[in-house]
């Protein structure tokens, strides 16, 4: 039987032995999918931003053609409005202006027929006024009657019977400084006036 004797060395209080401990992965799982998902919306908001910018300047252009398109339109009307109303002045002017012709027509008709009438007033005016210096033939040229001359000086007057120029044909005469009277048959061919001025009916 083996005897046990106790040691003489003090004895050393031995540490408890502890498991390993396995390092948390966790927070660098949740980096690596926070990181991932970053990287996923960078590449989508690149992926998708030229769309956005097409979207944006289509969406510009479409306003653009709609404002360039209404501006036209707004023109046209105003373009239509415009002749629409030059329509309706010229259709008003031109009506003013046959309503105007018929009345001008009308007027002009009655005008020719007022001169027609005055006609043979004229000429029965003109017969019985004697104007400057000549042989007028008595009936023809100039009424009969008696007439009285403007008065100047040296007028030679002469009721003829002929317009041969024979002192036969000499009905009367005379020379006048001054105003002079002549009555001048219906018989007389002829009336002479030289340097008398204009002979006028004596009412």
């Amino acid at each position: 039987m083996t005897e046990y004797f106790p040691s003489t060395e003090p004895l050393v209080p031995t540490a408890p032995t502890v498991a390993p401990t396995t390092p948390h992965r966790w927070p660098w799982i949740c980096a690596m999918v926070a990181a991932l998902l970053f990287g996923v919306g960078i590449g989508i908001l690149a992926w998708s931003d030229p769309f956005g910018e097409r979207i944006a300047s289509i969406e510009q252009r479409e306003q653009a053609a709609t404002a360039q398109e209404q501006s036209t339109t707004q023109r046209v009307q105003s373009v239509e409005q415009r002749e629409k109303g030059l329509a309706d002045r010229t259709r008003i002017e031109n009506a003013a202006l046959d309503t105007r012709k018929v009345q001008l027509d009308k007027l002009s008709g009655e005008l020719a027929q007022r001169e027609q009438a005055l006609l043979p007033k004229e000429r029965e005016a003109a017969r019985s006024t004697i104007k400057g210096d000549g042989i007028f033939l008595v009936g023809k040229d100039i009424n009969p009657g008696t007439y009285r001359n403007s008065g100047t000086n040296g007028c030679y007057w002469q009721r003829s019977s002929g317009t041969s120029g024979d002192f036969d044909e000499i009905l009367a005469n005379g020379n006048e400084n001054g105003p002079a009277v002549v009555t001048i048959q219906a018989s007389d061919v002829a009336f002479t006036a030289k340097r008398c001025g204009v002979w006028t009916p004596v009412n």
